[in-house]
């Protein structure tokens, strides 16, 4: 049992212990260009009292000594003794090669220049410093691997948490194989469906018959929720179309379910609620005939549910690097002032949300049967009459919720229904 983002935590201390010994560096050679400079002013201000008796006349035997005895200190690269007229007199210094920085001093006597001192102490080089600094370089190597094992013992989970965490991708497992074989199943149904939906917008329209007015009223009364894809980037067309095609196979699987679990619980016969248009590149669509607050609320409620297996399966295809999407849901009946159907005024309100957004467009007598139930916000920036009147659903309350919570367990976990478990 390994802890959590051991590699992060290393990456982490490794660049710590790298900072650390830039600061090491920096500290030590800050420290030694000090020390250079007041040992730099105390040898010259010292030779120049020494040699300032022999160099009026010049004596550089004398010098030559003088020099010789200085030139003994391991931090001196050289050191010269000039005259006024810049002839050298005596030198010496074992590294006159090295580089080094270097301190000049006059020799004066009676106000009157007689001589020039020149001293180069030896500058070390980042080796050399490096080499100097073995000790504090190594303890700090020696901390940084302490605390990469008090990391690993102290962050590893406990065995309970590895049992709950491996309990855990077990059930994952098999909830994408019970996933997958029933998509399996439901893959030959899934195409027939698409090929049937194909040949509907090759047909959009049919020839317009007589205004019927028990026709216009049956119209009037339908109701549409359209799932549109969250697409900005446009991946849709960037995947080739088995890609795709696994992908809306997935989602109309759960699309499926999720009808037949509203259904049930709404206690609706099958024809209540109509997949229009299964799942294609532009979404899918969904019809009810009668506007009663039952069925308003069966379809609100079948948004929510699909809306929360949607962000499921959206972040497990992410967690697994497969291609998916985010979608977008808008409940819609027609809008005669803009002369729109109900489906036409669902996609087109859904083209103005973005991810994991419902909104719902509803006469102000179906609205009153369904608001309690939910939080509900006016659309931000409204440019028409649909989007003025349409509302955003925020929540929902506790019963709404812990029904959309179970009908999500049910259909991702294979859970038994609240009835049947009593029951049991």
């Amino acid at each position: 049992m390994n802890a959590p983002r051991q590699g992060l935590f290393a990456s982490l201390l490794i660049v710590s212990f790298a900072l650390h010994t830039v600061l090491i560096v920096v500290a030590t050679n800050y420290f030694l260009k000090d020390n250079r400079a007041i040992q730099g002013e105390l040898l010259t201000r010292q030779l120049v009292a020494d040699s300032l008796n022999e160099l009026e006349p010049p004596n550089t035997i004398a010098l030559a000594l003088l020099t010789s005895r200085y030139a003994t200190n391991p931090a001196i690269a050289s050191l010269r003794i000039l005259d006024q007229s810049d002839q050298v007199l005596a030198t010496a210094g074992a590294n006159k090669t090295r580089q080094g920085e270097v301190f000049v001093r006059d020799a004066l006597l009676n106000e009157q220049k007689i001589g020039r001192i020149e001293v180069i102490l030896i500058q070390p080089s980042l080796g050399e410093q490096l080499r100097n600094l073995w000790l504090p370089l190594l303890l700090t190597f020696i901390l940084h691997g302490l605390l990469w094992l008090g990391y690993r013992t102290v962050a590893r989970p406990t065995r309970s948490e590895f049992l709950t965490k491996m309990k855990r991708e077990s059930q994952l497992k098999h909830e994408i194989q019970r996933l997958a074989d029933a998509l399996e199943q439901e893959k030959h149904q899934a195409s027939l469906a698409i090929a049937k939906a194909q040949q509907l917008y090759q047909h959009p329209k049919a020839p317009m018959d007589v205004p019927n007015p028990l026709q216009k009223t049956e119209v009037t009364e339908q109701l549409y929720l359209s799932i549109q894809f969250y697409d900005p980037k446009q991946l849709l067309g960037t995947v080739n179309q088995s890609t795709a095609q696994a992908f809306f196979n997935m989602t109309q699987l759960f699309l499926n379910n999720a009808v037949k679990l509203c259904q049930r619980h709404y206690q609706l016969q099958e024809n209540q609620i109509e997949i229009i248009q299964p799942f294609f590149d532009d979404g899918a669509l969904i019809r009810i005939n009668q506007k009663n607050p039952q069925m308003v609320t069966a379809l609100i409620q079948l948004a929510v549910v699909f809306q929360l297996l949607s962000e499921a399966m959206y972040q497990r295809f992410r967690e697994e690097k497969r291609f998916a999407l985010q979608t977008r849901c808008a409940i819609a009946e027609a809008l005669p002032n803009m002369q729109l159907n109900a489906d036409k005024a669902a996609i087109r309100l859904g083209q103005y949300l973005h991810a994991k957004e419902t909104a719902i467009y509803l006469s102000k007598p179906s609205f009153k049967d369904v608001r309690h139930c939910y939080e509900l916000l006016a659309l931000p920036h409204p440019s028409n009459a649909l989007t003025r009147d349409a509302m955003l659903i925020l929540g929902l309350n506790a019963d709404a919720a812990q029904i959309a919570q179970n009908m999500r367990d049910e259909i991702l976990l294979g859970r038994k229904p609240q009835a049947e478990r009593t029951e049991d």
